[in-house]
């Protein structure tokens, strides 16, 4: 559920070598998107749809330096 997307991102942006608010903001932004759905694993979630939400949460720098390391399997 939520809690495992937090941890997910928040691990994903700690392994990609991001400082702890980075991290902690791509915990958040997956944890919203999961929060969002209705059923704890039944959702996508995009790159382009993630970086756009990304950069208005957090702005066009954050999204930038998110955005080299963000692969994901859905449009």
């Amino acid at each position: 559920g939520v809690g495992d997307a937090f941890r997910s991102g928040f691990l994903s942006a700690l392994a990609w070598g991001l400082s702890l608010e980075r991290c902690g903001q791509v915990g958040n932004l997956t944890a919203t998107h999961v929060l969002e759905r209705v059923g704890g694993q039944e959702y996508e979630l995009g790159q382009k749809v993630f970086l756009e939400r990304f950069a208005a949460a957090y702005g066009a720098e954050a999204a930038a330096e998110v955005a080299q390391h963000v692969k994901c399997h859905h449009a």
